[in-house]
C-alpha cells in the first residue's frame, strides 16, 4: 500500500466542466497541465516500503525480528513502526530518522522494542515476547507523505512447560463389580506432561497397550490425567518409562513396610529382654546358693 504524493499546483487542480465542447476543452486543458507539470516541475520518485509476506509465529519468552526494507529518493526521511491489536487503531511504537533521531513511545520501551536503521532497512526487534505482543505490525516511511508497507501478523504461542513424569497408581475396587461392568481394576496416571506415549497394563494374558489421546489437561497445574481400565487383574502398569505395581500382588511386603521393620525391632528387643531376665535370675539363684551353703 503506497501513499506517494506529487503536487503540481496551478490550474491543474481544477476539475473539468461537464458537457459539450466546453467540457472537452477543459478536459484537454486539464491533461495539458498534468503533462506540463511532469515536464517542468520536480517530482520525486515513488517511496516504497516492503515487508515480508506471511505471518510470523514465535514462542512466549523468545525474541523475534520483523523485517522492513524501504526505497526513497529523499535526502532525509523517518521510519516508523506501528502495532495494531484486534478492534483497535494502530498504536505508535517507535521512530528512527536518517539524521540520527530516535524515539520510542512510553509503553514500548527500547529494551523490549528496538529498531536499527540503515540505508535500506529498519527491522523491528521484539525481546522477551509475551502473549500480549500478538498483533499486526506496520512499517511506515515519511519523507513527505506517509507510506505504509504490508502488515505483518505476529502470533505468540504459550511456552511449553517442562516435561513432568507421571505418578501411577494401580487401583482395585473394594467390592467385585458385575461381569458386564467395566473393570474391575484401574491404572491411574496423574500430573504428567506432555501427552505422549502409550499406557502399558500388564495383565495375566500379557501386556495391553492403551492410547492416552483422551488424557485430560488440568487448567490449574497444566498437566495431564489419564485412567486406563481393565477387566482383568492389573499386575503393573507403565507410562513414559515410569511403572507401578499392584500392591495386592505382594500384600505382605508392600503394605506398611515401616511397620514391618518396627515389628522386627520390637521382637529383637523382646528377645534381648527375655535373655537378660533369664541371665539375671540365674545369677540371683547362684548368689543365694553361695550365701546359704
Amino acid at each position: 500500500m503506497l501513499l506517494t504524493v506529487c503536487e503540481a499546483g496551478g490550474r491543474g487542480s481544477e476539475h473539468p466542466a461537464q458537457g459539450g465542447d466546453r467540457g472537452r476543452h477543459h478536459q484537454m486543458e486539464h491533461w495539458l497541465w498534468i503533462i506540463l507539470a511532469a515536464l517542468f516541475f520536480e517530482c520525486k520518485g515513488e517511496d516504497k516500503v516492503m515487508q515480508p509476506a506471511g505471518d510470523v509465529t514465535a514462542a512466549e519468552g523468545d525474541t523475534v525480528t520483523l523485517g522492513c526494507t524501504y526505497e526513497t529518493t529523499a535526502s532525509y526521511s523517518y521510519l516508523f513502526w506501528y502495532k495494531q491489536e484486534a478492534k483497535d487503531f494502530p498504536n505508535y511504537v517507535l521512530q528512527r530518522g536518517t539524521t540520527g533521531t530516535a524515539d520510542n513511545a512510553p509503553k514500548f520501551p527500547k529494551d523490549k522494542f528496538n529498531a536499527e536503521l540503515n540505508k535500506t532497512s529498519v527491522p523491528l526487534k521484539i525481546q522477551k515476547l509475551q502473549l500480549s505482543d500478538s498483533a499486526v505490525y506496520y512499517c511506515a516511511l515519511r519523507p513527505t507523505a506517509l507510506t505504509f508497507g504490508n502488515p505483518i501478523r505476529l502470533t505468540i504461542k504459550p511456552k511449553d512447560p517442562p516435561k513432568v513424569s507421571p505418578t501411577l497408581f494401580v487401583l482395585t475396587p473394594l467390592q467385585p463389580l458385575p461381569a458386564d461392568k467395566l473393570g474391575p481394576e484401574v491404572c491411574l496416571a496423574t500430573d504428567f506432561y506432555p501427552k505422549e506415549g502409550e499406557m502399558i497394563m500388564n495383565v495375566k494374558g500379557g501386556p495391553v497397550s492403551v492410547n492416552i489421546s483422551n488424557a485430560v489437561l488440568s487448567p490449574k497445574t497444566k498437566t495431564y490425567y489419564f485412567i486406563g481400565f481393565s477387566n482383568e487383574t492389573i499386575h503393573s502398569c507403565e507410562l513414559q518409562r515410569v511403572s507401578s505395581s499392584n500392591e495386592a500382588d505382594d500384600h505382605c511386603t508392600s503394605i506398611y513396610p515401616e511397620k514391618a521393620k518396627l515389628n522386627f525391632y520390637l521382637l529383637v528387643m523382646n528377645g534381648v529382654r527375655v535373655l537378660f531376665t533369664k541371665t539375671l535370675a540365674f545369677n540371683t539363684i547362684l548368689t543365694i546358693r553361695g550365701l546359704i551353703f
